[in-house]
């Protein structure tokens, strides 16, 4: 049997994460030809060129595409989307994939779908038929969404979604098949807590918050007051503060140097580009509780029994399971909201996101298409 060349797209350490098991299990078998297309932040040093990372894990086949710009202002975003386009057609151009796979909902990941559209390629898109209201985001995933052929969505409730997007007749191709990030999340080798302080320096033994926080880019200069209200709440708890950096966006560079320039000035407080898959769900697994606008506490943060407060509308709108608390990202909501996770035990409950065999039921779906 021929084996199926796939191109699978990522342009952040976020995808890359939720792509993991698919990567692993594309790579491993014999009917698939991997070639993992890395371009937008992986290839920024600012954001910690986290194509090394993909290195790392030892894939084969990396075809790295420079597509990332010196800042984050609007025109800088514009012409990334541009210079993605154009990179991407030239890739398109010169090979022949049997399948595309896209994830989510990044500009950077609409400028590459989009640019493959003039050469009929395959389209394959997961979580397709979600909200996030408070980002640009949400526009392009539903975009890409009319862009692509077969859909993989994460629960039922976005799997109806996306019907009302698509045409008619491509209907046939919907699955809901959960998130493939939580494929074995529970059984996944994480590290312990003193495995965690050799290798990051962060002892988890202490209560501590892991903390992501991305700009909500509808509405860009809320996102000045928003950071200053919550270092005000840093200040006045004692946990250490883990945080990962948020990706490109607008407003993401000062939302980055005020946290790296707090970090600076307190001994509990640690900044990273990426902890790695391991190290990021060992965070999850292991910290008092999450906090910020992450998608990692919508969708991973149930299945390692982590509780999760989501400040501010980037995540509004998007499906949530009952280890979530809401709040404004106000200093008095943040901390009202901290006082009732602090009396809570541990996250014991469902996580609407997974389903058994969901990595399986994928690679059956891209055998077939």
């Amino acid at each position: 049997m021929k084996m199926k060349k796939i191109a699978l797209l990522t342009s952040s350490r976020a995808d890359y994460s939720i792509y993991y098991p698919l990567l692993c299990a594309l790579e491993k078998s014999d009917r698939f030809d991997l070639n993992i297309i890395a371009f937008g932040s992986h290839l920024s040093h600012y954001h910690g060129y986290t194509l090394d990372l993909i290195k790392n894990d030892g894939f084969k086949k990396i075809i790295a595409i420079d597509t990332a710009m010196s800042d984050d202002k609007e025109d800088s975003i514009s012409i990334s989307m541009g210079l993605t386009q154009v990179r991407m057609a030239e890739l398109w151009k010169n090979n022949n994939f049997d399948l595309l796979i896209c994830i989510g909902d990044r500009y950077e990941m609409f400028a590459a779908v989009s640019s493959a559209l003039p050469f009929n390629l395959k389209i394959m898109h997961l979580h397709g038929g979600e909200k996030s209201l408070g980002a640009i985001d949400n526009s392009f995933r539903h975009a890409i969404t009319s862009m692509s052929n077969i859909h993989l969505t994460s629960c039922d409730f976005h799997q109806d979604r996306v019907r009302e997007i698509v045409e008619y007749e491509f209907r046939k191709n919907i699955y809901n098949v959960g998130a493939p990030a939580l494929h074995n999340i529970n059984s996944m080798e994480l590290f312990s807590k003193q495995q965690f302080l050799t290798e990051f320096k962060v002892d988890l033994n202490s209560p501590t918050i892991l903390f992501t926080y991305h700009p909500e880019t509808i509405n860009l200069d809320i996102n000045i007051k928003n950071i200053e209200e919550i270092i005000g709440v840093f200040d006045s708890i004692n946990m250490n503060i883990l945080i990962t950096l948020p990706n490109t966006d607008s407003m993401s560079s000062h939302i980055r140097k005020r946290l790296i320039s707090y970090s600076k000035a307190n001994d509990n407080v640690f900044t990273f580009n990426y902890l790695g898959v391991k190290g990021f769900y060992s965070a999850i697994k292991h910290c008092s509780f999450m906090m910020g606008n992450s998608s990692s506490g919508i969708i991973e943060a149930a299945s390692l029994g982590c509780r999760v407060i989501n400040i501010g509308d980037r995540q509004k709108g998007r499906c949530c399971n009952d280890n979530v608390i809401h709040c404004k990202p106000h200093a008095k909501d943040i901390i009202k909201a901290i006082n009732e996770i602090q009396n809570l035990k541990k996250y014991d409950g469902d996580n609407i996101y997974y389903q058994k065999d969901s990595l399986k039921k994928i690679i059956k779906i891209i055998e077939n298409s």
